[in-house]
């Protein structure tokens, strides 16, 4: 594939020492034939060939994109260097997913996957290396939902999808019931799963993706994009679901990728010059490294090369728009359209039911622009109805009497098809990108002085008498206030630029709003402040400034915050050095933690000019901690100091004597070991020290070592396969050796033999037997209840024993049933430990039919008021996270409680916030608890990292 790139924690192309037989996937089942794959694959490739302006569709503009993306892979503790991005869809792991941020290319890798895999696989047809290889399948996840069997939904989404491009025939289910090939599995990459609006619906479909992807005899695989979720959804996805997070571009990557897409320009060197230079001169830095904006400034360049770059993301978004209608009419789009209405209106031969649909026919093409702008509405607020239909809701789009409404609707989509921002889909059109979507509905709440008016009202409270008069007087009776805490971070960019850029005093009275919501030091402000500035939004930087620097002098606000908002001020253009200034005093600041002080210090050595003052301040946190012993703070200073080009050397130093300390604990001799494995020139001789602890028995080195490049890897496989088979080792390490081992690609079975082994020759219904299912229950779900069915059984074991054992057995699709009477009979004996009958509920949820009884059983728990406090809020926060809306009353009746203790609260308020409707409710009691100046450090701190897990902006920690 020419390969984006991949950065990574865990190595996933592994070539272990020898892989044993039998290593790898079993395909089981018969492949489809051959000849409906290649028409399959060579559909695939013909789309990709005949799809029209390539450049208009980010998604399609792989080319220029090669080599550029990175991705981390944040499931597993390591962090590696990038790494080739196609060994995301390699390797036979059951189920990873793909992280990214608005615009920051999930669609683009999976479809330029899509497409180079088609094209090589039919160009190695012939070739067996190639029979195994996974062959790829792209859904949208809104396709899947509603979608009883998962094969009849894939079939479908392909004929639709395919069949203008070269399908014979329809795609009947039974093609992805079985493998594509003998030994080979579809690759199933589900795009889209934030872009389903109900929450239930997301959590339902992961289930049902875990549980495909446990089966061991699945013909599938699966990659699920998704833009980051609530925290706690993907944690449906099985242990050992691999994370990947697609990360911006860097300054290098904006370079990398306008070089390539100026190609093509006569003088394209100078062109790459005036590019980058318009894009500092309208600080569009920060915004060039979402890959979508950079495709889309790129575009915007080379249709007018002596047109100015506009400003600010609204301003590229505008540009962009407006750019698709002026090049529409190059494409016979206009003739298209009169065609469309030609057909419509040739099916009527009184002249006054010809002009009456001419008429309605014109004033719907002419309104088109306000109509996409209605959809997109609509769509962002929740209307799933299909586009024809909302669209005819419209007064510019009402259907004439005379007209079938079938005959309406197919003028409609051929006119929303053509407009060059929405696409066919499913039978429907939906808009090329979520951000495109957002930027049309941000225009339609902002069409008009009265719109914007009264979107104003909305999202800022009047503080004043006069003002709240003067509102009451214009105010509708069903107008609903808009908490900024509640929207989109990228659709509240939208409307604030938009707002900003009124006329009048409309954009005044926005920025003295803005000062309320951005200005004062508060927690939630610079969190919404942060998010906007990663997403480009057009807000006047001295006032950003002032607002950065008044929150990292907060003394209320958390130590991690601090830092991050010194840092954002040194990124912001002419205020390098304030940010310096803010770093280096709170790395001197004693009242913060020694991590954050030692953070500080390394973002200091990393800003230009500031390299040298920077290292001297870690050298000297280091020093200074040293008599307090505190290893976890010295090791990340070690680590940091490392890194610096002036004092790297004595980090080396720190870090190779911890790791050859034999005083030093296991976790930090193997961790420092690993820190030098990430330092260019050192790789080596971290290994060396991890191949020396892995040679006596610590199973972390073993599989640090595991997850680095050849020839570690198999170093690692292979003491990893020692130390799960070694009789002598204690049986949790023989355990977490195998479950090591089952993260390396192509050594699924290995550890399924050795788990298996292990619970085997353990006492059934021990501890020792119950460990080894466990993790055998994260690489095969079956294997593992097959082992424990007996201890279920025979109940014999100890009570605690025997509820690990049914949790196991729900997890089983072919056992679960087993499961249920007793787990429901633990969770509802009051005689039992509260957590042991939480814990029996949430494993009933998973037997299919049983999520209500153990919503009821959770419910129960949570309002009993004999149950200790801190069980009754566990029980009622695993309901929300399931989405479920019951939770809300008792989750804020927890945090308004003044006999709650704060860690509950913070917990309550957490998982309230998790919840589609009351997660502006959520967060503002965490705000309010991380803004407390009665509350101790350690809660404010706690409640300000719970904000930060809400996926409001990218964490760069």
């Amino acid at each position: 594939m020419g390969g984006f790139a991949v950065g990574h924690a865990d190595n996933i192309t592994y070539y272990s020492s020898a892989p044993e037989p039998g290593d790898g996937h079993r395909a089981t089942r018969t492949g489809a034939p051959d000849h409906r794959l290649g028409e399959y694959l060579r559909a695939v490739r013909s789309a990709a060939d005949q799809l029209p302006h390539p450049g208009l569709a980010p998604e399609l503009d792989a080319p220029a994109l090669a080599d550029v993306y990175v991705a981390r892979r944040t499931s597993t503790r390591a962090a590696r260097a990038p790494a080739p991005a196609e060994q995301i869809f390699a390797g036979d792991s059951p189920i990873r997913v793909l992280l990214a941020g608005p615009g920051h290319g999930k669609s683009t890798l999976l479809r330029q996957h899509l497409l180079f895999a088609s094209r090589h696989l039919l160009t190695t047809e012939t070739d067996p290396a190639s029979s195994a290889l996974a062959v790829p399948v792209l859904i949208r996840a809104g396709e899947l939902v509603g979608a009883p069997l998962l094969a009849p939904a894939l079939a479908h989404a392909v004929t639709e999808e395919y069949g203008p491009f070269g399908l014979r025939e329809v795609v009947h289910e039974d093609f992805f019931r079985r493998p594509p090939r003998s030994g080979a599995r579809w690759l199933v990459m589900v795009d889209g799963l934030d872009e389903v609006p109900d929450r239930t619906a997301r959590l339902s479909l992961l289930d049902r993706l875990a549980r495909e992807a446990g089966q061991t005899d699945t013909p599938y695989r699966f990659l699920v994009a998704t833009r980051p979720l609530p925290r706690g959804e993907l944690d449906r996805l099985p242990h050992t679901a691999d994370h990947f997070t697609l990360e911006p571009f860097t300054d290098a990557d904006v370079r990398t990728y306008v070089d390539r897409r100026l190609q093509a320009l006569p003088d394209a060197d100078r062109h790459v010059r005036a590019f980058l230079h318009g894009v500092r001169r309208t600080r569009l830095e920060e915004l060039a490294r979402i890959p979508l904006m950079t495709a889309m400034l790129c575009h915007l360049y080379e249709a007018d090369t002596d047109r100015p770059l506009p400003e600010g993301r609204a301003g590229v978004f505008r540009s962009f728009v407006e750019l698709l209608y002026e090049e529409n009419v190059h494409k016979g789009v206009s003739d298209l359209h009169d065609r469309a209405i030609h057909t419509l209106v040739s099916r009527y031969q009184i002249p006054a039911d010809r002009r009456t649909v001419t008429k309605a026919a014109e004033r719907a093409r002419e309104h088109l622009p306000a109509l996409i702008d209605h959809l997109a509405h609509e769509r962002i607020s929740g209307n799933r109805t299909p586009a024809t239909a909302i669209i005819t809701a419209h007064p510019h789009a009402r259907r004439p009497d005379k007209v079938k409404p079938p005959l309406w609707d197919a003028l409609l989509a051929s006119l929303l098809r053509t407009c060059g921002v929405l696409a066919e889909q499913g039978g429907d059109v939906e808009f090329l990108h979520r951000t495109l979507l957002e930027y049309h509905a941000a225009r339609h709440a902002t069409r008009d002085p009265q719109t914007r008016t009264l979107l104003f009202d909305q999202l800022f409270p009047a503080h004043r008498l006069r003002d709240r008069l003067r509102r009451a007087s214009r105010r509708t009776s069903d107008m609903k206030p808009l908490d900024p805490l509640g929207l989109e971070p990228s659709y509240l960019g939208f409307l604030l630029d938009s707002l900003l850029a009124s006329e009048g005093p409309l954009a005044k009275a926005t920025l003295r709003a803005m000062e309320e919501l951005f200005g004062p030091g508060a927690i939630t402000g610079y969190h919404l402040l942060k998010a906007q500035l990663q997403l480009g939004s057009s807000l006047p930087r001295p006032k950003v400034a002032q607002w950065l620097t008044t929150y990292t002098n907060s003394p209320a606000a958390d130590d991690r915050s601090r830092v991050e908002a010194a840092w954002d001020l040194a990124e912001l253009e002419g205020h390098i050095d304030d940010g310096a200034r803010l770093l280096t005093c709170l790395a001197g600041d004693r009242a913060l933690q020694p991590d954050h002080r030692s953070w500080a210090a390394e973002i200091l050595a990393g800003l230009e000019g500031h390299e040298t003052a920077g290292a001297t301040l870690l050298l000297k946190l280091i020093e200074e901690q040293a008599p307090h012993n505190d290893p976890d703070n010295l090791l990340a200073g070690a680590r940091a100091l490392a890194r610096t080009p002036s004092h790297g050397f004595l980090g080396v130093q720190l870090l190779t004597e911890c790791a050859m300390d034999p005083e030093s604990t296991d976790y930090l001799r193997c961790t420092a070991a690993r820190y030098l494995t990430e330092l260019e020139g050192h790789r080596e001789s971290g290994a060396a020290l991890l191949l020396n602890l892995a040679q006596y028995g610590s199973v972390t080195a073993a599989q640090y070592l595991s997850e680095m490049d050849p020839p570690h890897r198999e170093d690692g496989v292979g003491l990893l396969t020692a130390l799960a088979g070694v009789r002598a080792g204690t049986p949790d390490d023989r355990a977490s050796a195998a479950q090591a081992l089952a993260g390396v690609a192509g050594y699924h079975d290995r550890a399924v033999r050795l788990l298996t082994g292990l619970a085997r020759e353990s006492i059934p219904g021990s501890h020792s037997q119950l460990t080894a299912a466990e993790r055998l229950a994260e690489v095969d779900a079956e294997a593992a209840a097959e082992l424990i069915l007996p201890v279920v059984t025979g109940r014999s074991s100890h009570p605690d024993n025997h509820l690990r054992a049914l949790q196991l057995l729900a997890r089983s699709t072919t056992y679960q049933g087993e499961a249920a009477r007793p787990l429901a009979a633990i969770a509802s004996d009051r005689a039992r430990q509260a957590h042991h009958r939480t814990a029996a509920a949430e494993a009933l949820a998973e037997v299919d039919g049983h999520r209500e009884e153990a919503v009821l059983l959770l419910l129960g728990i949570a309002q009993d008021g004999g149950v200790e406090l801190w069980d009754r809020v566990t029980a009622v926060s695993r309901l929300a996270q399931w989405g479920e809306e019951r939770s809300a009353d008792l989750l804020s009746a927890f945090v308004a409680d003044p006999r709650t203790p704060a860690d509950l609260k913070i917990t309550a308020a957490r998982s309230l916030a998790t919840l589609d409707t009351h997660r502006a409710a959520g967060m503002r009691f965490l705000a309010t608890l991380a803004n407390d100046p009665r509350a101790g450090k350690a809660t404010r701190t706690q409640a300000a990292i719970a904000l930060t897990t809400l996926d409001l902006y990218r964490v760069r920690r």
